[in-house]
């Protein structure tokens, strides 16, 4: 049930924010599972980054950075793993969080630096609200929604 549930979340919420991002030019992370790279651009950035757990994300807004441009294939298609039950589910999501915290920590300057455009807007801004901020709280709403359902 855990791995139907997160199918359907890429689905729909995944594929629905990196089509949003994409409009704005701000994707913030290509999936290592689904992504492809130019040699030529991966070797001026020195290769994938070492400094961080995110390489997918931390080489995705290198790039952003540079001025280069990070495309959406809705055609693409990518086979993954996913977790097969809430501990694992748990490990993973702590797992992006941790990366994507480090990421942009890396990345600070960029938020609301008008020089990135969409990235420093909009991109930074919402990785860090909707990555970082409502998964810290989501476990709370979650309570919150039991308690209720309880009272009633």
């Amino acid at each position: 049930m855990v791995t139907r549930w997160q199918a359907l979340e890429y689905i729909s919420a995944q594929n629905l924010e990196r089509r949003a991002l994409a409009m704005l030019g701000s994707i913030t992370v290509v999936p290592g599972a689904v992504g492809a790279w130019r040699r030529s651009l991966l070797d001026q950035l020195g290769g994938f980054p070492a400094d961080t757990l995110a390489e997918d994300q931390d080489l995705t807004i290198a790039v952003l950075r540079r001025g280069c441009s990070v495309t959406f294939d809705s055609e693409a298609i990518a086979w993954t793993e996913a977790p097969t039950n809430l501990r694992s589910l748990a490990r993973q999501r702590f797992r992006w969080a941790f990366c994507t915290l480090q990421c942009l920590w890396k990345h600070r300057e960029v938020f609301f630096d008008r020089r990135y455009k969409a990235l420093g807007m909009v991109g930074m801004p919402q990785a860090a609200l909707f990555q970082i901020l409502f998964a810290l709280i989501s476990p709370l709403v979650d309570v919150l929604f039991v308690w209720q359902i309880g009272r009633g």
